[in-house]
């Protein structure tokens, strides 16, 4: 019941969130001047996650011949706290919390809300943007290439434009996804993503609204919730259900 969001761009953006953070050593090294593609299993950049912001995170999915698929989400930290407010069911609003005493869910037009039993939480402080990147990296070989583009103002906000080609490799078949990326320099993390993938499809992320000022009341559960079952609570309900 908790999130399941995997999207392709997420696990990339992931992937990055995770070897970025390993030892410096592991990193090679890469001249600030150098537009190169670099072969590499590790980013040539470290990323963070902030330890409190809110922002509003956009995904768009193009599959050639289809209308677009838009989700919207509204996240925040605070600490070892999050939050995300799911947007994309339209008629209502999914709420998720992530608290020090359990992981909750929300419906704010019904003013109710559930706990989630140990067997359906998951671990969000090991996967900032939602990713599966871990499985991901156990079950295909993964060649990565890094390109830096250079410096770019994306919405008012300074970043580092990257390209990142990654090469996947299962029985029988061969993939190739090339990603841009931008890197927040203030943040320290990816402010936006466009992914193409080989069969035409492109994905796009991007974070809008952000915020280093976060309203703690946003990790509360308001008075005058109901507490009811999981049962009662499903992902993305409509009100026409």
């Amino acid at each position: 019941m908790w999130k399941q969001k995997c999207a392709s761009p997420c696990l990339l953006i992931g992937l990055v969130f995770i070897s970025s953070c390993r030892s410096e050593n592991d990193r090679p090294a890469l001249q600030s001047s150098s537009n190169d593609l670099i072969t590499s299993s590790t980013p040539p950049f470290q990323t963070k996650e902030p330890e409190r912001y809110q922002a509003v995170r956009t995904i768009t999915f193009n599959a050639p011949g289809r209308e677009p698929v838009v989700t919207r989400y509204q996240i925040a930290r605070n600490g070892s706290m999050r939050r995300e407010e799911d947007e994309a069911g339209g008629d209502r609003r999914v709420v998720y919390l992530d608290l020090p005493d359990g992981q909750f869910v929300l419906l704010p037009e019904e003013k109710i809300y559930a706990e989630l039993a140990d067997d359906q939480r998951t671990d969000s402080s090991t996967q900032p943007l939602e990713s599966s990147t871990e499985r991901l990296l156990h079950i295909e070989p993964i060649n990565t290439r890094y390109q830096k583009l250079g410096a770019e103002l994306l919405n008012g906000r300074n970043s580092i434009k990257y390209r990142v080609i990654v090469n996947t490799s299962a029985p029988g078949s061969v993939s190739n996804t090339e990603t841009l990326i931008w890197i927040d320099e203030t943040l320290g993390m990816p402010i936006k993503s466009e992914t193409s993938a080989a069969d035409g499809s492109r994905t796009t992320m991007e974070l809008s609204a952000v915020s280093l000022n976060v309203d703690k009341d946003l990790f509360e559960i308001p008075v005058g919730y109901e507490k009811v079952e999981p049962g009662r609570i499903r992902q993305h309900p409509r009100k026409n259900e």
